[in-house]
């Protein structure tokens, strides 16, 4: 199973062979740092309107601007099973294992207090729509389940973590296996993934960024190709380290 075209394997391995791709490189506070930037990236791809400043306050101090409490509630979520997941993998040197039961489990957190007792943490009964695309997902839940145990049992073919990391992402995503949260679990996945392999994750603060995130993803889904998701994927590695290595320079 081929993921990354020759050039975007050239690229994942100087991502793989960079010091500033480590995980155990950070300091106590740059792992706090993550977290929130993380969780603005995420929160702002579901169209959160919490400020960078608002979601830092939020998640540092528990101060919760005048918005929606369902940004708020997302935002909280997202950085509740962030955190936890890196503690269990980066502090507790362990590998969190992609497989059905953690999917439910991490759905349930994602979307407690946002979707209904009955629908978090379970596959979704009824079919659902995307907004930007004319694809529509899988229908009944047999349907769902039959596919994702395809996509979790075909991971294993992956060895490089950056292919894996995209192709649970994308799949998971175009599923919809949930009647809500779906991309934010993908997303998530695709993070533990990476941190599975000692990697930062991706995550970006930039419009810019955002956009090319769901130009790539709304390409998987209408056409199942990788490339668009994977350029954005890799090219945004690439520059955070180019961005650390310019202000490295300067500093000294």
């Amino acid at each position: 199973m081929n993921i990354f075209t020759d050039n975007q394997l050239r690229k994942a391995e100087q991502i793989l062979q960079s010091p500033l791709s480590k995980l155990s490189d950070l300091t106590s506070s740059d792992i706090r740092n993550l977290a929130v930037v993380w969780c603005y990236y995420s929160g702002k791809i579901e169209g959160n309107t919490y400020t960078y400043v608002e979601t830092e306050a939020l998640l540092k101090d528990g101060i919760t601007s005048e918005k929606r409490y369902e940004d708020a509630k997302m935002l909280k979520n997202l950085h509740n099973l962030f955190v936890s997941e890196m503690e269990y993998i980066h502090k507790g040197k362990n590998t969190e294992i992609i497989d059905e039961r953690t999917l439910l489990r991490l759905h349930s957190g994602l979307s407690s207090g946002l979707v209904s007792d009955e629908e978090a943490g379970l596959f979704r009964t009824r079919p659902v729509r995307i907004s930007g695309t004319d694809y529509v997902p899988p229908r009944d839940v047999y349907e769902i389940r039959f596919k994702l145990s395809e996509v979790l049992y075909r991971q294993t073919e992956l060895e490089n973590p950056l292919e894996r990391a995209v192709y649970l992402h994308c799949n998971i995503a175009r599923i919809q296996p949930f009647i809500d949260c779906n991309k934010r679990t993908a997303r998530l996945v695709e993070s533990i993934v990476m941190m599975n392999a000692g990697l930062i994750p991706v995550y970006s603060a930039k419009d810019a960024d955002i956009l090319n995130y769901r130009k790539g993803l709304i390409s998987f889904y209408e056409n199942e190709t990788y490339s668009l998701y994977t350029d954005y994927f890799l090219d945004r590695q690439m520059a955070r380290i180019k961005e650390l290595t310019t202000d490295a320079g300067m500093e000294m």
